[in-house]
């Protein structure tokens, strides 16, 4: 699916009454808020704002009042089911537009990515192939066929398929990181370490095309280039994703030190993104969990319990790690969340047995 474009919309200026003499009016009455104007065009903006909560009932209003052009309204439609996994709805609403408007080349496109998402593959790459025959000069329809004829193990037409998305979009590092993918499928560790350098010369600061470009020099057998390019993401790097995974690789390159540097460097430099400030928290109290430093697990554990009280995979570490310390007043309380979070699920996760043995081992019942 292509990107939403993601323009601010303009602030209304607020008009500045002018100060009259006298006394002051009395109070007025409270208006009502007042509902979004239905349009097309406000519809499509809460879409690219990602706010399929207001964009969907706009939607559906405009194609039961009959404003707005049917295919469109489907389109939107079908890229808000899609963006809140409802695959099939999303597949009937892109199918639906394309009946009234077969021209339609994003909702092929998206159609193509949803059907691949379902596991229909081969119909995945038959409408792919026919988007890159009618549209040959765009590089997404080119990506997506190259993704799906890897997932479908066809790896050199998907990599042909990427290398053209790559040509055609030179600025992009995304269709040179999946050649990279299937280059490691095939074995070809060289090509895929060239094929990276490429990458990054397109974007030298993106965290994810270093830590990839690392991890196929360790394929390749070249370890002092991974772990000078993994030092980078720990100094340079911003993304607590990549931070952590780096954390990771640079702790099974026996660099343990640079290895808590990269997972702290995740915590710190997380900013809003939780999910992010959670990987980078629990990648820390791993590694340093396994290197025998549990007070600076602890210390880190305990910030992300703080930041994020009600995180079952943080509460979960924390608390095994305070019951193997026969701390189980503090782990009760932590294992007792994360049990009950877990065991919540459908189906239920292995976490919650994880969970519950460690409730036992402090002689308390889940």
């Amino acid at each position: 699916m292509s990107p939403a474009l993601r323009n601010r919309p303009l602030r209304p200026l607020l008009a500045l009454l002018p100060l009259l003499a006298g006394c002051p009016s009395g109070p007025s009455e409270p208006r009502a808020p007042r509902e979004p104007r239905l349009s097309l065009a406000q519809a499509i903006e809460y879409v690219a704002r990602d706010d399929c909560a207001h964009a969907e009932p706009m939607l559906e209003r405009l194609l039961a009042e009959h404003q707005g052009e049917p295919a469109e309204l489907h389109h939107y439609l079908g890229v808000c089911g899609q963006a809140r996994g409802d695959l099939a709805g999303a597949t009937t609403h892109y199918k639906e537009a394309l009946r009234r408007n077969p021209a339609l080349f994003e909702s092929r496109n998206n159609l193509g990515v949803v059907l691949g998402e379902l596991g229909r593959h081969d119909e995945a790459i038959e409408l792919l192939t026919g988007l890159t025959e009618a549209f040959p000069e765009e590089s997404s329809a080119w990506y997506n066929l190259g993704y799906e004829q890897a997932q479908a193990g066809d790896l050199e037409a998907g990599l042909a398929s990427l290398r053209k998305a790559a040509e055609l979009d030179d600025c992009s590092p995304d269709a040179l990181l999946q050649a990279g993918e299937v280059l490691a499928a095939l074995g070809r560790h060289e090509e895929r370490v060239e094929t990276l350098q490429q990458a990054l010369e397109r974007a030298p600061r993106d965290d994810i095309v270093r830590v990839s470009l690392a991890r196929a020099l360790v394929a390749a057998d070249r370890r002092d280039g991974a772990l000078e390019t993994l030092r980078t993401v720990v100094a340079e790097g911003t993304d607590p994703r990549a931070l952590a995974a780096a954390a990771f690789d640079l702790r099974d390159l026996e660099a343990i030190d640079d290895a808590l540097a990269a997972a702290r460097g995740g915590v710190e430099r997380a900013g809003d993104d939780d999910d992010g400030f959670r990987l980078a928290v629990l990648a820390f109290g791993v590694i340093a969990r396994g290197a025998g430093r549990r007070d600076e697990a602890f210390e880190v554990l305990q910030s992300g319990i703080a930041r994020l009280p009600q995180d079952p995979a943080i509460a979960l570490y924390l608390g095994a790690m305070l019951a193997e310390d026969r701390r189980c007043d503090e782990a009760l309380p932590l294992l007792k969340r994360a049990h009950e979070a877990y065991a919540g699920r459908d189906p239920i996760p292995p976490q919650a047995a994880e969970a519950r043995d460690a409730l036992t081992s402090c002689g308390a019942p889940p």
